[in-house]
């Protein structure tokens, strides 16, 4: 059964989990943590998405994210890959690294907001690797008391309470208790009928609505854009030998018109060892910003 595209459009909140492959660990000591939250940091600002929490725990992961105007499909790959590309290198090991496709369940933002950051916060208490949230150092809730550089949206969050002591008492007090989620044929949410409804019916409108505000860009958008800057076009990159030309094409293409490394390394009639390593080893945030100010995106 071909999988649904996850719905999603600007302002979703959604509430991500994966795991290791076969429940094993995906960290292996604290500078692998470290990696994670630093691809964390600079995808979420490639696109434009806002963190509201985060755990890592040996062997799982939790995020509550809101969405930017691309589709947070394309966010996970881009985070995930990265993530999962540097542990493979770092640990010289081969396979996959994750269990299946990672969950995602829709937040009714105004609902569950906060209770889903407490819940996120306390799951190494629950999980029994500390006594209280604040003694565990890898999830968002030392962001909120202050006590370390913040990749959450912190200002936020604490605007719903008077101060900072009153989100430590709201962490403290009262039990800590996952709401419910609700299913509609293969989506996954937390709300009510009623917000289920009206996100269904905004995503109908929205395939409805002609030139959405979210440019899907295309290969001709990226060929465009290569014949402004090199006089050259797609058709004929095959007999280019400029690295730098290969370069732009291979990041436009994956992270902007999001073609697999395979589809590409088809279309440039380069081995997929050659594309990934040139993935790899690009400067992609600068031929990104580039790309981005082209099209004024």
């Amino acid at each position: 059964m071909a999988r649904l595209l996850r719905i999603d459009y600007p302002g979703a909140v959604h509430h991500i989990f994966f795991r290791g492959n076969r429940n094993e660990n995906i960290f292996l000591d604290p500078s692998d943590r470290l990696r994670l939250l630093e691809f964390l940091s600079k995808v979420k600002n490639r696109y434009c998405v806002k963190v509201y929490a985060y755990c890592l725990v040996d062997n799982y992961v939790q995020l509550l994210l809101e969405s930017g105007p691309i589709h947070i499909g394309y966010f996970m790959r881009d985070f995930l890959t990265y993530y999962v590309q540097s542990f493979n290198r770092r640990w010289e090991r081969v396979g996959h690294l994750l269990q299946d496709r990672y969950k995602s369940i829709l937040v009714d933002k105004d609902a569950y907001l906060l209770i889903l950051i407490k819940c996120i916060h306390s799951n190494p208490v629950k999980d029994g690797l500390c006594l209280s949230p604040e003694e565990y150092l890898w999830s968002s809730h030392l962001e909120y008391l202050g006590k370390r550089e913040p990749i959450v949206e912190r200002d936020v969050v604490l605007s719903y309470f008077k101060d900072v002591r009153e989100y430590e008492k709201f962490m403290r007090e009262g039990r800590i208790e996952k709401p419910s989620s609700r299913k509609y044929k293969r989506y996954e949410f937390y709300g009510d009928e009623k917000f289920i409804n009206k996100t269904l019916e905004r995503i109908s409108q929205q395939k409805r609505k002609e030139g959405c505000s979210r440019k899907e860009l295309t290969f001709e958008d990226a060929e465009e854009f290569l014949r402004e800057k090199f006089s050259s076009d797609l058709s004929t990159l095959r007999r280019h030998r400029d690295m730098e030309i290969k370069r732009y094409t291979v990041v436009i293409l994956r992270d902007r018109v999001h073609y697999t490394l395979e589809e590409i390394s088809e279309i440039l009639g380069v081995h997929f060892t050659g594309i990934s390593y040139i993935y790899r080893t690009s400067e992609r945030d600068g031929i990104l910003d580039e790309f981005d100010e082209f099209y004024n995106l």
